[in-house]
C-alpha cells in the first residue's frame, strides 16, 4: 500500500513537471529540473507492469547495496560508527525500562539544567 502511495505521489510530481513553467518562479523551475530524472523515468511507466517496476527497483537497490559493500570509504565510515551504534542500543535499552512519567521527569530536569547553564552563561557575558 505504501509503495502504491509513493508511486502515486511521484506520478503527480512527474505530471506537474510537464506543466508550463511558472512565470518568475525560480523555486518551481528548480524543482522541475530537480525532478527531471523522476519525470523521465515515469514517462515510460504506463508501458511497464507493477512487477516490471518492482524488478527495476530491486535491481537498483541490489546495485547500490553491492556498491556500498565494495566501497572502502563507506565501510570505514560504518565501522567508525560502531561505538555510536552500541551507545544508542544501550540508551534505547535503558529507556525501554522507564515509564513515560520517568522519561518526562528526566527530560524536564535536563531542560531546567540546560536553561540554568545557558542563562548563567549569558549573564556572565553581559557583564
Amino acid at each position: 500500500m505504501r509503495a502504491w502511495c509513493f508511486l502515486a505521489v511521484l506520478g503527480v510530481i512527474a505530471a506537474g513537471a510537464y506543466a508550463a513553467p511558472a512565470e518568475g518562479s525560480r523555486t518551481l523551475t528548480a524543482l522541475r529540473e530537480w525532478f527531471q530524472p523522476v519525470t523521465s523515468y515515469f514517462g515510460s511507466l504506463p508501458s511497464k507492469t507493477p512487477s516490471d517496476v518492482a524488478s527495476d527497483v530491486k535491481e537498483k537497490v541490489t546495485d547500490v547495496k553491492e556498491w556500498v559493500q565494495e566501497n572502502e570509504a563507506i565501510q570505514g565510515l560504518v565501522s567508525s560508527l560502531a561505538p555510536a551504534r552500541q551507545w544508542i542500543k544501550e540508551k534505547a535499552s535503558a529507556i525501554g525500562d522507564k515509564s513515560f512519567q520517568e522519561l518526562y521527569e528526566d527530560v524536564k530536569q535536563r531542560v531546567a539544567d540546560l536553561d540554568e547553564k545557558v542563562g548563567t552563561w549569558i549573564q556572565e557575558r553581559a557583564k
